[in-house]
């Protein structure tokens, strides 16, 4: 048994540690009372040379020399904004970064720009482990419980355990963040529990935080003396919480200023908005708090700025900003201007929790709560907790019960060890997860409806009925369920939180109300590379102890057994609204055949092939419909070897290759066709000497470089980079054509770093200055390169909003022939979005509105208006073929 259980709350504004001491674990287990749980205080920086022992670590990180964690970091921070690491977690969880790369501190220049989030929480989680072994030794076989939002997607749950493990944490077991402030009441109160507590209560954990907010039902189970707990219900995820309020401050506190504030000034006015929130809330707190803001440049010292928040102007924001009196059918309301996005974070736009609360209960099926438990930094005052209760009294016209836990701050660490006690011991009460869905996996087999318009439907088999517990694993044996081997094909997951009978096995239609989860687009390999076929299957579902599903199809035939991973962590994408343009299957068929005709037996010309395929399709290329060019380009890549044949196979074989897997991703199977496009790249071209040849090379690249990874795309550029910015004694490519194209490619390459992008960008606009510049290809390159809102990279490859303005400046000041397209690529550059870090300022957007008012098409762009993503998006036609068919299901069994 290990010598100590551990719990750890890895917090966006606060972390701590607690523990229980396994020998005095013992002596509690034979009196049947629960063991004394310790907090363990962290030793930190409070100043300059001073360090002391607090019992949380604010989980901030100050870039000093050396990096400092935690509350001298926080105060520093709000000094120098642009050398501090804040809401880690938060980052963690926003799907529009790239979460591994290192994005943070998210207010610093590229260049400053030192960790990424799952770096940050492994800092603050080493801090807590060097306390930890400092005070009591070797974290050893110490078993360790990491507390996670309920509401955390798959991808954050996985990175939270990379960021333990690269702290050198190994033993541990995530535990959601409401249960662990459940068990954290149970501890406290465990006569309390046994004695108050009937069957069929059902108590509601409130927990909001610094940065989300997390709604939980559990109920009550008693038989006598015996007593059980069940989570029963789980709430969305919501990034909202303190930090919404800390900046809705800060707005309050700008407005008095009277000035225009800089990004830094800003960011420090935050920081102090969030100390003044923390007294002036606080039960005996002050009447009014101060904030002081530093001057920028010269005006350092003159030009320092000073205002104060009333206590009341503080209390009116928290409780009618944020606790607003609703009705329990309200909703949160929906609005495209979201006022929290400036920080870069995809905060809700509605900042009501209590509306976010009363759409949570009606999800939960409308279930009246018998008691609540808050949780969190926010709920610390105990105005916002009556606020809270008397809400939600009024909706259901009954007094409700408050289960009081002390220390909110550190309740959720107590829980966690509490929790690592009861798991490792099998002493104590447990909250039963099970599971508040069911899941269904899709299959083939589906039915057409008897209506006006015949709709599919989708048929789904059930491999995890609702209420299943953490850690079963559940086999389906079912006969005629069959593999769809080495061709493209899509695994689709769906769940339900309203279907109570469906047992494993059972075949259902996907209903509306069904939630779609994102599919596993693949290709699984099995026999002779090339050749589809079925594979006779059983399944295998295990439900792990955090709650993520793990499939696996197993052979019974072989040896083999797959894992479907299924893009859990991602928004289901919808099956796509039906393309503009259908081309019947019996075109696309004779699509194919002209293409092998032409590269596979060589009796149609490639000059002759294009007029051939619009021709057969009776569309032009640019209208055929993704779900037909994508069944064209898997013969153009299983073809690739006959662009070998001549010069003009060749550059056909590139032009329409391209045409038909642009733009690399978004379409199920295209991680399958890039690695295809990739072995090309590596051969590179039969007829390198062809400038047309060359030509088309570059069209193929930039039209697929949304597939291709960060260090692929580098790859790419390094061919590029020695014409488009030769060294000094360099020489570079004269032909026009050839240039244009390379450059176009160079600009789809979002994935580059900032500092060369930019750096294109800077030589794009020196050769506009050319007499003899091809204007409007360089000014789309611009476009793409200093785009506010990217096509497919995350948000932070968008150059800084500085550069994009000193971009603006230099083509106001160009003299073109079509003012036009200098018109869309300034809005492009000035394009709003909401996130002031990536949006210009304010006076600079008015100026360029007045430049543009008599262009309305680029004054729509300027506003944020439809981007190319989005008509994209509307194209992407229909699905594959799911994975697994159900023998018997097709033939109605």
């Amino acid at each position: 048994m290990p010598s100590h259980f551990i719990g750890i709350d890895l917090g966006t504004t606060n972390s701590a540690i607690a523990f229980v001491d396994a020998a005095g674990a013992e002596d509690a287990a034979e009196t049947g009372a629960v063991p004394k749980i310790h907090v363990q205080a962290v030793v930190q920086p409070v100043a300059e040379g001073r360090s002391e022992a607090l019992r949380t670590l604010p989980s901030f990180l100050y870039l000093n020399d050396p990096p400092v964690v935690g509350a001298w970091a926080r105060e520093q921070g709000a000094l120098t904004p642009t050398k501090l690491v804040h809401s880690a977690k938060s980052w963690l969880s926003n799907p529009q970064v790239d979460r591994t790369a290192k994005i943070l501190p998210w207010d610093a220049a590229e260049g400053g720009r030192l960790y990424s989030p799952v770096d940050a929480s492994a800092r603050y989680l080493g801090e807590m482990r060097k306390a930890w072994e400092t005070a009591n030794g070797p974290l050893g076989a110490s078993h360790v419980v990491l507390t996670v939002p309920a509401s955390f997607d798959e991808e954050a749950r996985e990175l939270t355990v990379d960021a333990a493990r690269q702290a050198g944490i190994e033993n541990l077991t995530l535990l959601e963040e409401p249960a662990a402030a459940f068990y954290a009441w149970i501890a406290n109160h465990f006569a309390e529990s046994r004695k108050d507590l009937r069957d069929g209560m059902v108590v509601l954990v409130c927990d909001v935080g610094g940065g989300t907010s997390d709604f939980t039902l559990i109920r009550v189970g008693r038989d006598g003396d015996r007593i059980e707990f069940t989570r029963t219900a789980v709430g969305k995820h919501l990034l909202l919480g303190g930090d919404n309020l800390d900046l809705t401050l800060s707005w309050l506190a700008e407005e008095k200023l009277k000035a225009t504030l800089s990004a830094r000034q800003r960011t420090a006015l935050r920081r102090q908005c969030a100390a003044a929130k923390e007294k002036l809330l606080t039960a005996g707190g002050p009447e009014r708090a101060e904030v002081i803001i530093q001057g920028a440049g010269r005006s350092l010292i003159g030009g320092t700025l000073q205002t104060e928040i009333a206590r009341d102007e503080a209390l009116d924001l928290a409780l009618d900003g944020f606790l607003p009196f609703c009705e329990l059918a309200d909703r949160p309301e929906q609005s495209a201007e979201n006022p929290f996005g400036e920080t870069g974070l995809p905060y809700v736009s509605d900042p009501a929790i209590t509306r976010h609360l009363a759409a949570f209960l009606a999800e939960a099926g409308g279930v009246a709560p018998d008691a609540i438990l808050f949780n969190g930094g926010f709920f610390i005052p105990q105005m916002l907790r009556d606020r809270l209760v008397q809400v939600v009294g009024k909706w259901f016209g009954r007094e409700i019960k408050v289960l009081e836990n002390r220390d909110l701050d550190l309740a959720v660490a107590v829980g966690a060890a509490y929790y690592s006690y009861v798991r490792s011991t099998g002493v104590g009460l447990v909250v039963r997860g099970g599971l508040p869905r069911a899941y269904y996996i899709g299959l083939d087999g589906g039915k057409a409806v008897t209506q006006a318009q015949s709709e599919r439907v989708v048929r789904a088999m059930t491999i995890v009925p609702r209420g299943t517990e953490d850690g079963s694993t559940l086999e389906l044996d079912q006969q005629g369920l069959q593999l769809i081997a080495n061709k493209p094909v899509s695994f689709r997951l769906y769940s339900s939180l309203n279907r109570l009978d469906d047992v494993q096995g059972s075949v259902v239609d996907v209903q509306p109300d069904f939630h779609r989860h994102a599919p596993l687009n693949a290709v699984i390999r099995f026999g002779k590379p090339g050749e589809a076929r079925q594979v006779p299957v059983k399944l295998v579902a295990k439900l792990t102890e955090v709650g993520t599903l793990e499939i696996y199809a197993e052979s019974k035939i072989s040896d083999n057994r797959w894992r479907l991973q299924f893009e859990l962590r991602k928004a289901a994408e919808e099956a796509g609204a039906r393309p503009a343009a259908v081309v019947p299957d019996e075109a696309v068929d004779a699509a194919i055949e002209l293409i092998r005709d032409t590269f596979e037996r060589g009796t149609l010309e490639p000059e002759a092939l294009p007029a051939k395929l619009e021709q057969t399709m009776s569309l032009g290329r640019a209208s055929w419909p993704l779900s037909a060019i994508r069944r064209m380009g898997d013969v153009f890549l299983e073809l690739e070897a006959a662009r070998k044949r001549g010069q003009a196979y060749e550059a056909r074989w590139l032009n329409l290759a391209g045409l038909c897997v642009r733009p690399g991703f978004g379409f199920p199977g295209d991680d399958y066709r890039m690695e295809q496009a990739r072995r090309v790249f590596s051969q590179g071209l039969a007829f390198a000497s062809s400038v047309q040849n060359e030509s088309e090379w570059w069209i193929f690249w930039g039209r697929v470089a949304g597939g291709l990874n960060r260090n692929q795309q580098s790859d790419l550029y390094q061919r590029l980079a020695g014409t488009l910015v030769p060294r000094k004694n360099q020489k570079g490519r004269t032909n026009t054509s050839l240039v244009r194209e390379m450059w176009r490619a160079a600009a789809s390459l979002e994935l580059l770093p900032v500092s060369v992008r930019t750096e294109l960008g800077d030589r794009l606009l020196q050769l506009l200055r050319q007499a003899d510049a091809p204007v409007e290809s360089s000014l789309w390159c611009v476009s793409r390169l200093g785009a506010r809102q990217l096509f497919y990279g995350p948000i932070n490859q968008v150059l800084p909003a500085s550069t994009a303005e000193r971009w603006i400046g230099v083509l106001r000041g160009l003299k073109v022939t079509h003012e036009s397209h200098r018109n869309e690529t300034m809005a492009a550059l000035g394009r709003r979005t909401g996130d002031g870090s990536r949006d210009l300022p304010a006076a600079a957007i008015e100026t360029l509105r007045r430049t543009l008012e008599s262009d309305e098409k680029a004054l729509r762009v300027l506003e944020g208006g439809a981007h190319d993503r989005e008509f994209l998006t509307r194209a992407f036609g229909e699905e594959l073929p799911s994975g697994l068919v159900s023998i018997a299901s097709e033939t109605g069994d």
